[in-house]
């Protein structure tokens, strides 16, 4: 999970999974398989279905499908609610699971306007695109407005929405393209990030917003925190105990703890380092309680570059 390469090694897999499945099937194969990854829609006689069902979960011990018949002559397969009519035509509705609750972004909420319109243009493109009939269409869009008002979505934010649609509609898909530099992403602000923007924009560096604070940062922490004697790649400060000023500030590739050792004892190879030598001198000593971490890096020269700011800082 999280790799890019998972989707497609995925894919590879369930390829090579319904190649055997389908071709070792002593009965009668499903007419119409439409798969997407591992999720399928089938077509496939009844009295084949339990025979087929055993069959696919045989042919792969890690691999085991789970079944869905339709109801009420319904099948949903991703987004999509395909309905069989009498005629055998498939009609195709937007579907939702029973526990979907139309929460969307408030509108309310800090977070960019662009973020707020972007719900709106990704659920109109849903209602424009997956139904098949007319009606559907607009049945779905009006489910959409409905919704969103719930979320406290003015009508000017879906007029302002259909204006950036229709530009981009408008746009050519190829146009000359200036020097621009690198964007940049910044935390957004409501009323600091905006300025922002409009001062880089005007030296053509395009600007994106993140939310800062949002509940997942807040609450979720999937791995505990490092300790702080065994952070490595950091620039610190070591201060005196006694009463003195003398603070030293150093950098390390190396953990923290095996650092501060080096510092307390003499090296048998080189020079002493100034802790050791000013503890020796003035007889003082220091604690791990008065160690503090300034920064971090993994860059080797970018970290000599911030301890050499903090030495000038201090």
């Amino acid at each position: 999970m999280g790799s890019p390469v998972s989707p497609i090694v995925a894919n590879l897999y369930m390829e090579e999974v319904e190649r055997k499945a389908l071709g070792s099937f002593k009965g009668r194969v499903p007419s119409h398989w439409y798969r997407y990854v591992d999720d399928t829609w089938v077509k496939i006689k009844t009295q084949e279905v339990e025979s087929f069902t055993a069959h696919i979960n045989a042919v792969d011990k890690n691999i085991k499908f789970t079944r869905e018949d339709t109801k009420d002559n319904c099948l949903p397969f991703l987004d999509c609610a395909v309905h069989i009519e009498e005629n055998g035509n498939l009609n195709i509705e937007v579907y939702r699971k029973p526990t979907h609750t139309d929460q969307y972004l408030l509108f309310d909420s800090h977070h960019p306007l662009e973020h707020k319109l972007g719900v709106i243009r990704t659920l109109h493109h849903r209602a424009e695109h997956v139904p098949s009939k007319p009606e559907g269409k607009k049945k779905e869009h009006t489910h959409v407005k409905e919704a969103l008002k719930t979320c406290g979505y003015p009508n000017w934010a879906f007029i302002e929405s259909a204006k950036m649609h229709r530009k981009e509609d408008q746009t050519p898909a190829r146009e000359d393209k200036k020097d621009r530099r690198n964007n940049i992403v910044i935390p957004y602000v409501a009323g600091v990030s905006e300025k922002l923007r409009r001062v880089f924009s005007k030296h053509d560096i395009p600007v994106y917003f993140r939310p800062s604070n949002t509940l997942r940062h807040k609450l979720v922490h999937p791995k505990d925190k490092t300790p702080k004697h065994k952070l490595n790649n950091v620039v610190y400060a070591v201060q005196c105990s006694e009463e003195c000023p003398d603070l030293y500030i150093g950098e390390t590739k190396q953990p923290l703890h095996k650092r501060m050792a080096q510092h307390r004892r003499a090296t048998s190879t080189g020079q002493d380092s100034a802790v050791h030598l000013h503890l020796k001198v003035k007889g003082h000593s220091f604690e791990h309680a008065n160690v503090h971490i300034l920064d971090r890096e993994d860059r080797w020269f970018e970290r000599g570059v911030k301890e050499a700011i903090y030495v000038h800082c201090e």
